[in-house]
């Protein structure tokens, strides 16, 4: 529901925004006159998305993940005999030393940053170089999530994992078995934090690549990365694999979805890939690299 929520948000947003983009960029591409003050240098779009390609894309990975929430967070209990053969000495040496650890509070207090974080990069707009672009930043971000988004649902779904605290033999049988315990791999929470910060630090860097301050952003997205890591292993709801593999996938998709959709220089490109007609008729494709 949460994740509903959240897409219909956004992408009722993209959608006024690309409207708006729209309109900035045809007043942008009219001659101005000569004598107007320029407060800001124009610049040119940073970001470029293929309709036909990422709106596809986007729909069915976003569908997709919404449709498998439903199905991962509804995921029957777990049979009372399987719950009392948990052995923590079955678990691998770096992930041991967490079984058992529990802490109801932390995993509570856990889902405040987590719903916080995923409308943050709306403060993106208060930017004018990327206020500009915001129907194209509104896409990437939403890709992003359904990226993210897919990669989460499919990985809960596919391994049953339990979470640490379920090792805990003081806490009753009820708990223990809640099937929704079996969904440790891999620590969502962190995923969500750390996809949304790093995208956030990505474009506002690539607006401002002449800035002295990026180092802050890039700080920044990983202490909250890390900090919700911290929340979610202390509270007992993920083991040491888990949350590195969340951190790796939600790094991953904050900084990789702009990065595929970064405008590029073409007369920077140091290599290139261009067809190529052979002597014997035959089409081929040449790749050149320059020094």
């Amino acid at each position: 529901m949460r994740a509903l929520l959240l897409l219909t948000l956004l992408a009722s947003f993209t959608a006024n925004a690309q409207n708006d983009s729209t309109s900035a960029r045809d007043e942008d591409d009219r001659p101005s006159s000569p004598f107007a003050v320029q407060t800001l240098q124009p610049i040119e779009h940073v970001y470029n998305i293929n309709k036909a390609v990422d709106y596809p894309i986007t729909l069915v990975l976003g569908g997709t993940s919404i449709y498998m929430l439903t199905i991962v967070y509804s995921k029957k209990p777990t049979p009372v005999a399987d719950i009392l053969k948990l052995n923590k000495n079955d678990l691998p040496s770096y992930d041991r030393w967490t079984a058992g650890w529990h802490d109801d509070n932390l995993d509570k207090a856990s889902y405040i940053p987590f719903y916080a974080v995923m409308p943050l990069p709306l403060v993106l707009l208060a930017d004018k170089r990327i206020s500009k672009d915001k129907g194209t930043i509104g896409v990437m971000y939403l890709e992003a999530f359904a990226f993210e988004g897919i990669l989460y649902t499919s990985s809960v779904y596919f391994v049953d994992r339990f979470r640490p605290d379920v090792y805990n033999t003081s806490l009753s049988l009820d708990y223990r078995t809640n099937g929704n315990f079996r969904n440790s791999f891999f620590a969502g929470h962190v995923a969500v934090v750390a996809n949304t910060t790093f995208f956030m630090s990505s474009v506002w860097c690539s607006y401002h690549p002449e800035s002295h301050i990026k180092w802050v952003w890039y700080t920044g997205s990983a202490a909250a990365t890390l900090g919700m890591a911290y929340m979610r292993l202390y509270a007992g709801k993920h083991f040491t694999s888990d949350i590195a593999t969340g951190v790796v996938v939600g790094v991953g998709c904050g900084l990789l979805t702009p990065a595929l959709h970064k405008n590029r220089d073409m007369k920077k490109q140091r290599w290139s890939v261009l067809p190529d007609l052979l002597d014997n008729g035959k089409g081929g494709f040449t790749f050149s690299y320059r020094l």
